[in-house]
């Protein structure tokens, strides 16, 4: 009997763990889609502007962004 409480108990550990991933990578890839629509947007914004250092800054995040992918 006690090795059946043992083993639900690392099962529950198992998917609790599994849980916490899922949610970051979750939370990690809303980030990331959010980040890329608001980069997007600046330099839509910078282009409309002519403002080169704003432009630089949100192409260069944007493109930090894709390689970290």
């Amino acid at each position: 009997m006690r090795h059946n409480v043992r083993t639900v108990n690392q099962l529950r550990t198992f998917i609790n763990t599994i849980n916490n991933l899922s949610a970051d990578l979750i939370c990690s890839e809303a980030i990331t889609t959010h980040n890329r629509r608001l980069y997007e947007q600046y330099i839509e914004e910078s282009l409309v502007e002519r403002d080169k250092e704003k432009f630089e800054k949100y192409t260069t995040l944007l493109k930090d962004l894709d390689n970290n992918e």
